[in-house]
């Protein structure tokens, strides 16, 4: 795990992996274990000052950030990335370590504050306090025992800890890479530092695993000596990454030649008593470039860059300025942005925008003083209600009415009032990102009118009577005069008249004659007259109305 060009950090940390794996290849004394023992409390102690020279970049970091939060806020997000990433890979080798050392010694002491602190068998790491988590260990009595770290670690019958490990430490160094692009140096050290490639055996015997290399018939003293030195390698790894992206807040810095005021309103259209709102600062340019300006849609790629995906166009640039013009079609909210490519020092730069704004038709409002009627249509037929508020679109209009439902159809409404009397419209809308009371509307709600029965070729009262006992002939409700299309249903009706001197009535349901209607009428002579009476009709509201007679001369 050694590589070209590593920093003095690195080297030094290398340096004592090989002292460590040099002991190894010795006869395994007490005399070597106890070197072990301090080789670790070395690595342990240089892991802690790694960390305590990382915290201190930590706090550079917050105060570029506070002092300029839309510059070096990105930059410190990715810092705080790195150090939570790291953060949970050296607090779980923490408890790897502990759980080897307790399953060796059973007990296991800890060093907090010099002093000898005994955690007896059975405690878990989880219920260590924070500073006896982080503590070094006071003593290990099993040095020699070789199967207990492997029993941890390992992957055939062991509880198979190495793994997730591993694959952590991996998804670790590929978000370093990722922070790293353009910096051979580190990517290099990264990639030697963490490779977890097979190892070949001594005499051509074949491979071992990274992890059965590391802790397969290893020491105990040497696997926690071993995970100490990752920890390092973690820590060092973290400094790297984390000074070059500090270094990297001032070179991908713009540079401008030019400034000028710039005042943009989220809105020009303002209602009265509302407050005009508007943005005013600096805008700076590069005279010596133009940017290149893309519209459409853009996502953030692995690799922590913008780019533009699906179809997209580019727009003039005259004097920095990018120049949109769109010829407007419907009405509504409308979105736009994309990407904005800058050379900087550190190469092209994508910088995302995004707007919007508002098409209205020009509109007048007309409210009705008189006719402001409503009808009880049932639930099928609504009444169509036209609603708008000048400068809003419809998409941002929320309208209630008191009295039934009211539904959007269209570019409209239609009210579905359910009973007599009166019924209130109001209407919000949605401004700025806030939901605005914007007033009422009362409406009278009436009954519609009752329909008017009718035949087929009645006309002035009079009707053949072959016509009338035709089999198409049918009873009809009719509504005159009215501006909905309703439908209404005969139920059923009585024919009455005099018949042979008689007075006669039969009834029926539906709206045809029944054949015993019909023989009465072929038998009377023309001129006479016959009442249909007890109509009954139901409407589209489902309700049975009784309409008026209806008094048919024959010819």
């Amino acid at each position: 795990m050694a590589g070209n060009k590593l920093s003095p950090r690195q080297k030094m940390i290398g340096m004592m992996y090989l002292v460590l794996t040099a002991l190894l290849a010795l006869n395994v004394s007490k005399t070597v274990l106890d070197a072990f023992e301090k080789i670790n409390g070395s690595l342990y102690t240089t892991s802690i000052n790694f960390s305590n020279k990382n915290n201190e970049v930590y706090a550079q970091f917050e105060q570029a950030a506070e002092t300029n939060p839309g510059k070096a806020g990105p930059w410190r997000d990715k810092a705080y990335a790195v150090k939570s990433s790291a953060d949970a890979i050296v607090f779980d080798i923490q408890r790897l370590k502990y759980e080897i050392v307790a399953a060796g010694d059973g007990k296991v002491s800890l060093s907090v504050d010099g002093k000898e602190v005994v955690k007896e068998k059975g405690t878990s790491f989880d219920q260590l306090s924070n500073e006896e988590k982080f503590a070094s260990f006071y003593e290990v009595v099993m040095k020699k025992d070789r199967n207990k770290s492997w029993e941890i670690m390992g992957t055939d019958g062991g509880k198979n800890e190495g793994t997730p490990m591993i694959n952590d430490l991996t998804s670790f160094k590929d978000l370093l890479l990722s922070y790293t692009p353009n910096n051979p140096s580190i990517s290099t050290s990264l990639q030697s530092t963490f490779d977890f490639s097979n190892v070949t055996k001594k005499k051509g015997e074949g491979e071992d695993t990274w992890l059965e290399s590391n802790f397969k018939d290893m020491p105990l003293i040497a696997a926690v000596t071993i995970l100490s030195k990752i920890q390092a390698d973690v820590r060092n790894a973290e400094a790297d990454v984390i000074n070059f992206l500090k270094q990297e807040i001032d070179a991908t810095s713009l540079k401008f030649t030019s400034a000028e005021a710039i005042q943009i309103a989220p809105s020009n259209y303002i209602f009265l008593g509302d407050t005009f709102k508007a943005d005013v600062f600096i805008a700076a340019k590069d005279s010596t470039q133009n940017p290149v300006v893309y519209l459409g849609d853009y996502e953030l790629g692995e690799d922590g860059q913008y780019q533009m995906i699906g179809e997209y166009d580019t727009i003039p640039v005259e004097g920095g300025k990018g120049k949109y013009a769109i010829k407007t079609r419907t009405e509504g909210y409308k979105k736009w942005g994309g990407l904005i490519a800058m050379k900087t020092d550190a190469g092209t730069k994508m910088y995302p925008f995004n707007g919007e704004y508002q098409v209205a038709k020009q509109s007048v409002v007309v409210s009705p003083t008189k006719m402001n009627v409503l009808y009880l249509l049932g639930d099928k037929v609504g009444n169509p209600v036209d609603i708008s508020v000048p400068g809003v679109s419809k998409d941002k209009l929320s309208v209630y009415c008191d009295n039934g439902k009211i539904l959007k159809k269209g570019g409209s409404w239609e009210v579905f009032p359910t009973k007599v009397g009166k019924a209130k419209v109001s209407v919000s809308a949605e401004i700025d990102g806030k939901r605005r009371n914007m007033g009422a509307m009362e409406f009278r709600v009436k009954r519609v009118p009752d329909p008017i029965p009718s035949l087929p070729g009645l006309k002035n009262g009079k009707i053949k009577k072959n016509q009338m006992t035709a089999n198409s002939t049918k009873l009809r409700a009719e509504m005159k005069d009215f501006d909905f299309d309703l439908k209404f249903r005969i139920t059923g009706f009585t024919l009455a008249g005099t018949f042979k001197g008689n007075y006669v009535e039969k009834k029926a349901r539906g709206s045809k004659l029944t054949d015993e209607m019909k023989e009465l009428v072929r038998d009377l002579p023309k001129g006479s007259t016959v009442f249909i009476t007890n109509i009954s009709a139901k409407g589209p509201d489902g309700k049975v109305r009784q309409l008026g007679a209806l008094p048919v001369k024959l010819n």
